[in-house]
């Protein structure tokens, strides 16, 4: 190796800066060692350190983090291959850049380097700028690695955080059962986003001593943009709360104002009842929704939920209907992740398929959407193409 005295010029743009970064030199050679360390200040490395051996450098890995590893392949007591190999047999080194100083007589296309884990190869006799070409290279992938795992690890934790709250606007089980006890209705709720968040939403409003008031939204799309629509149409309810209001009525006022919020080509499928417990009937509006299922004496009903959608005129065509919701009888609400999702076998579960579960799954008492969703787990491919939301409302 001929010794160099001064850096070669610098050439191309602006590189980041290596000044904290940390490289450990690992040759049993004193002047290779001084050599690659004069490399390393002038790529800008502002930490070096040194082992002469591979127990050495294996010793200084496990004390300190480094950002790059230069071994020589031949040494003593542990030469650069077996320490290559403990390197990479460890979980918190498999992404750590090695590079490997080899000749051609050793190792002629470097495959035993390659094979032992490096990540790169430096042949001898060393040529300084190739030398500093592949370790900022190398130095280079693993800042910007890094910068994307640090960014990778703050949006889960932001959607961690988005699908916390994103779930506090669903009622929880103390809320459901609270309702439940004081309209004597027992009521079941599931939500399951496909994605870390989803565009279904749904809630209860308590209207009086004998009313309570369901609604369950569907927004096109799911992910981050359908879920930032679940809580637009969440502070719409804040601003404008269904009490007073028939259920078409209600929908109506909510549909002017999204309209405006929800960008072109985005809109909701939606679904708002009133369960009257004193007269005994479910009044609603729907807008574009899947039919919901009324179950009673062994028979299902399915109720017409048609109509447009929510978000996409300023005056949507609703359908709105009374119909009895008699003591024993069930009401379900679902997305159309249920109908949508296919079987086992590949095929549309559809209404169909849905009418055929529930059927087997109300009759016998409690827990009939604990009962259905079992059912259906059996049924349906994973994962779901969208998200799932369903809800049933039985009078006790």
């Amino acid at each position: 190796m001929t010794e160099t005295t001064t850096p070669p010029p610098a050439h191309g743009p602006h590189r980041i800066s290596f000044a904290e970064c940390r490289v450990l030199i690992v040759d049993d050679s004193r002047f290779n060692r001084e050599i690659l360390s004069r490399f390393m200040q002038w790529v800008g490395i502002g930490r070096i350190d040194m082992a002469a051996d591979g127990e050495e450098g294996l010793a200084r890995l496990r004390a300190t983090s480094y950002d790059l590893v230069v071994l020589d392949i031949g040494m003593p007591v542990l030469d650069g291959l077996s320490l290559c190999r403990r390197i990479r047999q460890e979980p918190a080194w498999t992404d750590l850049p090695v590079l490997m100083q080899t000749s051609t007589a050793n190792d002629p296309a470097g495959v035993k380097c390659f094979e032992a884990g490096a990540s790169d190869i430096i042949t001898k006799p060393i040529n300084p700028g190739e030398c500093m070409a592949r370790v900022r290279l190398h130095l280079e992938k693993q800042f910007f690695f890094r910068n994307l795992s640090d960014f990778h690890r703050r949006l889960q934790s932001d959607l961690k955080l988005a699908r916390s709250m994103q779930t506090s606007l669903i009622p929880d089980a103390r809320s459901i059962a609270a309702a439940g006890a004081r309209h004597k209705l027992s009521i079941e709720g599931h939500f399951e986003p496909s994605d870390e968040l989803g565009g279904d939403f749904w809630t209860l409003f308590d209207l009086g001593d004998d009313q309570l008031g369901l609604l369950a939204a569907d927004f096109s799309g799911h992910g981050i943009s359908a879920a930032i629509n679940t809580f637009r149409f969440h502070t719409l309810i804040e601003r404008i709360p269904p009490q007073g209001f028939e259920p078409a009525e209600w929908l109506s006022m909510l549909n002017r104002p999204l309209k405006d919020l929800l960008p072109v080509g985005q809109f909701a499928t939606c679904f708002y009842g009133i369960i009257d417990s004193r007269l005994g009937t479910l009044s609603y509006a729907a807008a574009g929704a899947p039919s919901p299922m009324l179950f009673h004496n062994g028979q299902v009903t399915m109720l017409d939920a048609s109509g447009l959608m929510l978000g996409v005129t300023n005056n949507p065509s609703l359908t709105a209907d009374t119909v009895p919701f008699p003591r024993g009888a069930s009401l379900l609400v679902y997305s159309d992740a249920m109908t949508e999702a296919d079987d086992q076998g590949g095929h549309l579960i559809g209404e169909d398929g849905l009418l055929r579960l529930v059927r087997q799954c109300f009759p016998g008492g409690e827990n009939r959407l604990a009962r259905l969703l079992a059912a259906f787990d059996t049924m349906a491919a994973r994962p779901l193409a969208d998200d799932l939301t369903a809800i049933c409302i039985s009078r006790v």
